[in-house]
């Protein structure tokens, strides 16, 4: 390594000499890879609801401080964050003032009134009949934003590409965190998603959408999306048409398929009710995935307080049903690498590649003791299974010297 960027790659000695500027790190037979990248996390929902609805932006950027770190010290070394406004501790994250992995950051998720996105009471008022700062604690900190009608969605997201969006978020069909929206319910009309693609495109980037039923995820193919998050009730054709179009496929299985009274985060009836029949679909959406060769990536959509993060690594142990540790390891390097590209124009790390190990791409590797490509759960084990974490070209986790 040079700098922030990998400069040679070799399986024989370099004739590097040991110097004052050179530090040698012997991995002593471990295995040396890309930094792990969460293709949708949350980062500011970085406290237990009742929490949060009760704390200010500042003491959310301490909340989020901390879990930059802990994906950091559990290797990951770059988050897609998808949707949440990040943008104050991304600055310093890069400023490095603060630890934690790169972010590609959404912004605020958009969606239509009444929609996933709406997490209004119902004493709050509408931003946009009643003023912003009567819609409701997550509207007003910009973790959401309420858009009605193509002229508003687009609006919307010039706004967040404006703020610093590497990629727009947002939401065409029902979520099971939600309570004013049926989960088969289609949000937004073809013309909304179509607008907020275009003005993406616009800008040299991509739309991602929540969409966990068909009906939403074949009205954002029919408008040019380009990343599916969720998507776990799919018919056949329409997994078929996601495979010729190329589009990256995001599913999360730690949480629908964990029993539901284990589940830290989904404790009310209503949410119980929609989760058991996300659940219900996923193994057949993961074998339709499988067979039709999708590009999928690796992600947990994991928010709220302690306890669903402490457990979100789980995610390599639900996906080791499905899927073989190499498989695994595709997903959360390269696969991952390869979305975070498609913002193109917005790139917020131009210049290199992420999630690979060559010659000339950025820097963030972690080594593990062991062999993941046959274990893929020593990554459950980060304290004592990842002896070093880099990124961009700085050690943060260093203990074989």
């Amino acid at each position: 390594m040079k700098g922030n960027l990998i400069e040679t790659v070799s399986d024989e000695p370099l004739a590097v000499i040991q110097t004052d500027n050179v530090t040698m790190i012997d991995g002593g037979g471990r295995t040396l890879m890309p930094g792990l990248i969460e293709a949708h996390g949350h980062i500011m929902f970085a406290s237990d609801l009742p929490k949060l609805m009760n704390q200010d932006e500042f003491e959310q950027g301490v909340y989020a401080a901390r879990r930059a770190n802990d994906y950091l010290m559990n290797g990951f070394t770059t988050v897609r964050d998808a949707g949440s406004n990040v943008f104050g501790v991304k600055r310093a994250l890069d400023a490095d003032i603060i630890a934690g992995p790169r972010i590609y950051p959404s912004g605020a998720s958009i969606g239509q009134t009444s929609g996933h996105g709406d997490f209004r009471s119902n004493v709050d008022g509408h931003p946009y009949f009643d003023g912003k700062e009567n819609g409701g604690h997550v509207n007003q900190w910009g973790h959401t934003q309420i858009a009605d009608g193509a002229d508003e969605v687009r609006r919307a997201v010039r706004e967040q590409l404006f703020r610093g969006a590497s990629q727009i978020k947002i939401h065409t069909g029902g979520g099971v965190t939600s309570f004013t929206d049926p989960l088969m319910a289609a949000q937004y009309t073809p013309e909304e998603i179509k607008a907020a693609v275009d003005e993406a495109t616009r800008y040299g980037t991509y739309v991602m959408t929540h969409s966990q039923m068909d009906n939403s995820v074949v009205a954002s193919l029919d408008a040019g999306v380009k990343s599916i998050e969720h998507g776990l009730v799919l018919e056949e054709s329409t997994v078929k048409r996601m495979a010729k179009l190329g589009v990256f496929y995001s599913p999360q299985l730690f949480l629908p398929l964990q029993p539901t009274a284990g589940n830290p985060m989904f404790q009310d009836p209503i949410q119980q009710a929609k989760l058991k029949v996300v659940a219900e679909g996923t193994r057949n959406a993961i074998a339709l995935a499988k067979k039709y060769n999708l590009k999928i990536l690796w992600g947990t959509d994991t928010f709220f307080g302690s306890a669903p993060f402490n457990a979100f690594l789980q995610e390599f142990a639900y996906r080791d049903e499905f899927f073989t540790p190499v498989e695994q390891l595709q997903q959360i390097t390269g696969n991952n690498g390869k979305v975070l590209a498609l913002s193109g124009l917005k790139n917020p790390y131009p210049g290199a590649e992420l999630g690979v190990i060559k010659e000339g791409a950025f820097a963030d590797i972690i080594i593990v003791n062991g062999d993941p490509t046959e274990d893929i759960r020593l990554l459950l084990d980060a304290d004592n299974n990842i002896d070093l974490i880099m990124k961009d070209g700085k050690i943060y986790k260093n203990t074989l010297n």
